[in-house]
């Protein structure tokens, strides 16, 4: 009798130890969830507070208006003369326009100083970019050389060149807006080579255009780059392949239409560019050009 009672006595208090630990067990697995919940809500929080910084800065950048008066006071500043930025060209042939480039890459030399000259580097870029060009025919690339392909810039031009680039549009989007048809048109003219080398010819130009627009890598690249210069990229692309198109060298035979509507938005809804109305009246006129054929 004393033994069942004894066992008795030992089988609730083990009871009663199990059903004690049991219950410190659930509370400390719920004190655990509610912690690991409490840190992914903070991890959350975090984010979407990073996201709303992004999209204000987004927000920022499409609607800050470039005004014009502010362009052309920079690029007066550049040649240090008072002329209109539209001068150089709108005249025939590209001297002009090599002229106001050297202007640029000497202010470039003068305002960033460093042991390659601006127009130095930009030289050798350039002569790197068109005897190493990128692969059109994606489709019969492997894996890795698809992603070779999506870092063709990087591997062809390497870190340094492509920081210093990164710089200049960084800090002078409105001096690059304002030459960047002084260098589209020195190199679709192809005489003129004290800035552009002469291994970079219109082909290689439109052999660019076509990466952007009609590869996957080049499209992604594009994606990566701010809201104005994946539109001046695309602009300028649209451009080069309307001028191919003109001259029986495209190609790759890339159909620019589809293109030009969704461009001509883009730039109608971004305020950040100078020469908007320039954009859209030169788009139209190469809409136009397609819709009477």
């Amino acid at each position: 009798m004393k033994r069942v009672v004894i066992s008795l006595i030992v089988v609730t208090a083990l009871s009663a130890a199990l059903y004690i630990g049991s219950q410190q067990v659930h509370r400390w697995k719920s004190s655990s969830v509610e912690q690991a919940v409490q840190q992914e809500q903070e991890r959350w929080m975090v984010d979407v507070e990073k996201l709303k910084d992004e999209v204000k800065d987004l927000r920022d950048e499409l609607y800050s208006e470039t005004k014009m008066e502010t362009h052309e006071q920079k690029v007066s500043e550049i040649l240090g003369t008072p002329e209109g930025i539209a001068s150089a060209t709108d005249t025939p042939g590209c001297m002009d326009s090599e002229a106001r480039l050297l202007s640029f890459f000497d202010y470039l030399n003068k305002k960033y100083p460093a042991d390659t000259t601006p127009l130095t580097r930009f030289q050798s870029a350039m002569s790197r970019l068109a005897s190493a060009p990128p692969e059109i025919m994606e489709k019969d690339l492997d894996t890795l050389a698809l992603f070779r392909n999506i870092a063709h810039l990087y591997r062809t031009l390497g870190a340094q060149d492509l920081l210093a680039f990164r710089r200049w549009v960084e800090l002078e989007p409105d001096a690059v807006e304002a030459f960047l048809p002084d260098l589209y048109k020195v190199m679709m003219d192809g005489t003129c080579t004290q800035v552009v080398p002469a291994d970079c010819t219109r082909e290689v130009a439109t052999h660019y255009a076509t990466y952007f627009l009609n590869t996957l890598a080049g499209r992604s690249y594009l994606l990566r780059r701010s809201s104005r210069y994946r539109i001046l990229a695309t602009y300028y692309s649209v451009l080069v392949l309307h001028q191919a198109n003109l001259s029986g060298t495209n190609l790759y035979g890339v159909d620019i239409h589809p293109q030009l509507e969704r461009l001509q938005s883009e730039i109608a809804l971004y305020k950040g560019l100078a020469r908007k109305t320039q954009y859209l009246a030169s788009l139209e006129e190469i809409n136009t050009h397609y819709r009477n054929r």
